[in-house]
């Protein structure tokens, strides 16, 4: 399976940085925050190369990770959860946490080549950036015949974002000479089951359980050369494992409750937690899966690789190995600890 190669990682880039920045001070040397910026800016650069050249070398159906951490956390190293597939010069994205739009212009995706957006279920970290990745694609041409899909109110939260959006959209009409972004095809998915199916790609959803939130789906795309399942948010599922069946890659949310917990302790003595941490605690436990079943579920599926994704938490407190080692109890499949703009 392949991932962000060329013999550099992101978190090796990351590493570097750190261990560079370190040796300078070691050395007496005077570092200043333009240079510190700049160290950064170059290790941001390689990683866009990587994806760039993987994508460019691709051969069949590819899966971007834009963004892999959980929850509505801004300002955290895992941007908010979103995912790109292309396939013959066609892009697919999936939920549009705060992030997709610069992540997916990163990967060096025409945003012409958009095709469709689907929305796992109306949770900030799934959605926030829906309407902004519309408003910016049109204006770096966008072709207004993408489609999205997703639960309800999804048609109706399109209209009112775009209805709020009209000043914006005429000036820049009128100041470039293009048409103004119209209204999109929409499809609310009110029940499970087929969603669309085009020259590319079958894509079917089955519910999943993420209480208060319903419907909330799963997806499963059936592409020519491999078939990708998403699991969204969810807690383990049976459904989840008859959805991904066989199929080349499932990518699950995945929970570490120990380390979750420690981290919204933080939150509250920073006074970044508006509610409890047994609040915050409930939630995790009833609309979550441990990493462990999570190994479990694609046991049972019978992926190829099983990919570890909006992670909770979404820093550095559990390790890669950590993360794999949870889930390889039952999974004895490949194991991939997603980061952001990995290739798959």
């Amino acid at each position: 399976m392949e991932k962000l190669g060329l013999g550099l990682s992101r978190r090796g880039l990351l590493t570097s940085v750190a261990a560079g920045s370190t040796m300078a001070v070691a050395a007496g040397s005077v570092a200043t925050a333009d240079d510190a910026w700049a160290t950064a800016e170059d290790a941001q650069a390689a990683l866009v190369a990587q994806v760039r050249a993987a994508l460019k070398a691709a051969q069949g159906t590819k899966l971007v990770l834009l963004g892999t951490g959980a929850g509505p956390g801004p300002g955290r190293p895992r941007r908010m959860t979103s995912h790109l597939m292309v396939c013959n010069g066609a892009a697919y994205v999936l939920d549009c946490g705060l992030g997709v739009t610069d992540q997916f212009a990163r990967t060096g995706t025409a945003f012409k080549a958009l095709r469709a957006i689907f929305i796992t279920h109306h949770h900030p970290d799934h959605n926030i950036e829906y309407g902004p990745l519309l408003v910016i694609g049109w204006v770096r041409g966008m072709l207004q015949t993408v489609r999205a899909f997703g639960p309800p109110p999804l048609t109706q939260m399109t209209e009112d974002f775009l209805r709020s959006q009209k000043v914006t959209i005429d000036f820049w009409a009128e100041d470039f000479e293009q048409p103004p972004l119209r209204m999109i095809e929409v499809d609310d998915l009110p029940a499970p089951g087929p969603v669309m199916q085009d020259e590319n790609v079958k894509v079917t959803s089955v519910l999943v359980k993420h209480p208060p939130v319903t419907p909330a789906y799963g997806y499963r795309f059936d592409f020519a050369d491999r078939s990708i399942a998403f699991s969204g948010d969810t807690v383990p599922l049976e459904t989840v494992a008859q959805m991904a069946r066989g199929a080349d890659v499932l990518v699950h949310e995945a929970i570490n409750f120990a380390a979750i917990e420690a981290y919204e302790r933080g939150l509250l003595q920073q006074g970044l937690l508006p509610t409890s941490v047994e609040v915050a605690m409930h939630h995790m436990h009833a609309d979550h899966a441990p990493t462990e079943e999570v190994g479990r579920i694609a046991q049972e599926a019978g992926v190829g690789t099983l990919v570890l994704s909006h992670l909770a938490p979404g820093d550095a407190s559990v390790s890669d190995a950590d993360w794999r080692a949870a889930a390889a109890r039952f999974f004895k499949g490949d194991i991939i600890v997603g980061h952001d703009l990995m290739v798959i």
